[in-house]
């Protein structure tokens, strides 16, 4: 068969969870043997802003190769910066060069990762070529244009309303930076130390800026996202199913959206595979893991609260940590930060990973990978991932606050580890990226 994706790029270029599904999962397709091709959204040009397709020939994934079509002026990809100009993410055109690319390469099913950068005349040409369409909800983009609706702290309590949208979205980035990120010489000094670094100070302070600032001007009336969100609306509203990777994804979006074509299918990647092991726990340490970022949104600076109120009773546990914090706390060891390679001596090296997400997770792969090594979890029930925790696995902190953490953290005895590492062991089902490949395959391409 033949399917094309449209997701953010390929490695480097792009990173994180949605990349990683999505590129794990065309290596998967084309071992399977079937024809397989990425459109992502490319450069803005300054002069030219006709929309066309470039055909970048074979990219190479493991040992398998797909191919690689680059729109040339796509909508601007805000990331998770924000809105500002809706006008500029809403513009329909590119309709004959879509038409065109859809009916050379034939695919008998489009999966669509996101709707950033995507004009809504792909869809359109898809749809008239009948031509399936299934959309994957990675993220919560189509509900808040920061993706995350997180705001002061905690999920924003104005989401339906969109009230505070015009607040949130001054992070925006302006049109002309959006332009220089999306620029083919970008993707050629991501990787450079000096960009590196200026990246590096622009996400630290993004992400410890818990609060939003209430006395700036706002971007944008309440109305004018409630008129973007009705545009994502009617974009999802042309696929044919609907792809959640958790309950909590699929509740949040029902919050918002009437989609009844969908379905749920638990998600992993291919570095995930079955090592659990009976793991053996200190009498005297218990080593603690967060594998998150040091912003306010994943919990770290709730699960600091609470350890630190731990810390003025005990100090039989250390925190291992994977960024340097802003405010140092006697019981944390700071790490470099870490890639697939490096899970099995990070796990061999912990005896229970905390999950402490204040704002909603669609999945959560920390959490799986975890599991994978027989790593009991303390994870928030704002984290979809619970939906494949095994009873006794771990536990699910819901509605969490720094003192519930605490008391959970407080109540752990090496008997209450043992006994959640044998659970895991021997009854944590670990999905392996054929299975859930062969389960999107059946149960969202419709194919047997």
């Amino acid at each position: 068969m033949r399917i094309l994706h449209y997701a953010l790029g390929f490695p480097p270029y792009r990173s994180g969870g949605l990349t990683k599904l999505c590129t794990d999962l065309m290596l998967q397709q084309k071992i399977e043997g079937h024809s397989v091709a990425m459109m992502w959204p490319g450069q803005l040009c300054i002069i030219n802003k006709r929309t066309k397709i470039k055909d970048l020939g074979d990219i190479l994934l493991g040992n398998e190769t797909v191919k690689s079509f680059e729109i040339i002026n796509p909508l601007p990809v805000s990331l998770d910066e924000g809105i500002a100009d809706i006008t500029a993410y809403t513009t329909d055109v590119g309709g004959e060069a879509y038409g065109e690319l859809l009916d050379t390469f034939k695919p008998d099913v489009i999966h669509v990762h996101t709707l950033m950068g995507l004009h809504n005349s792909f869809l359109k040409a898809s749809r008239d070529r009948k031509i399936r369409l299934v959309f994957t909800a990675h993220d919560f983009f189509p509900v808040c244009p920061k993706v995350t609706m997180y705001r002061k702290g905690k999920i924003c309590s104005c989401v339906d309303s969109c009230e505070k949208c015009g607040v949130c979205n001054v992070t925006a980035l302006s049109l002309k930076k959006i332009q220089l990120l999306q620029s083919s010489l970008y993707r050629i000094l991501k990787d450079s130390f000096f960009v590196k670094k200026i990246r590096k100070r622009h996400r630290d302070g993004y992400l410890s800026d818990v609060a939003s600032d209430e006395t700036v001007k706002p971007v944008g009336k309440p109305e004018d996202y409630q008129k973007l969100r009705e545009y994502y609306f009617g974009l999802l509203k042309q696929m044919d199913v609907i792809h959640y990777n958790s309950n909590v994804t699929k509740t949040v979006y029902e919050s918002v959206f009437d989609l009844p074509n969908n379905h749920i299918v638990s998600i992993t990647h291919s570095d995930i595979k079955d090592r659990r092991i009976i793991k053996k726990f200190s009498d005297n340490m218990l080593r603690i893991r967060y594998l998150g970022p040091m912003g306010g949104a994943k919990g770290f600076f709730l699960l600091k609260a609470a350890l630190d109120e731990l810390w003025s009773e005990q100090q039989n546990f250390c925190l291992d940590v994977h960024f340097t914090p802003t405010e140092l706390s006697p019981y944390m060891n700071v790490h470099n930060r870490y890639s697939y390679k490096d899970l099995g001596d990070i796990f061999e090296k912990t005896d229970v990973l905390v999950a402490p997400s204040i704002l909603y997770e669609t999945f959560g792969y920390t959490v799986l990978e975890a599991l994978s090594y027989g790593v009991p979890v303390i994870i928030s029930g704002t984290v979809g991932a619970k939906d494949i925790l095994t009873k006794g696995a771990g536990i699910i902190v819901e509605n969490i606050t720094p003192e519930k953490l605490c008391s959970v953290f407080r109540s752990l005895t090496i008997g209450k580890l043992r006994a959640m590492n044998a659970a895991i062991v021997e009854k944590q089902p670990i999905m392996q990226i054929e299975d859930m490949t062969k389960q999107l395959e059946q149960i969202c391409y419709g194919w047997n």
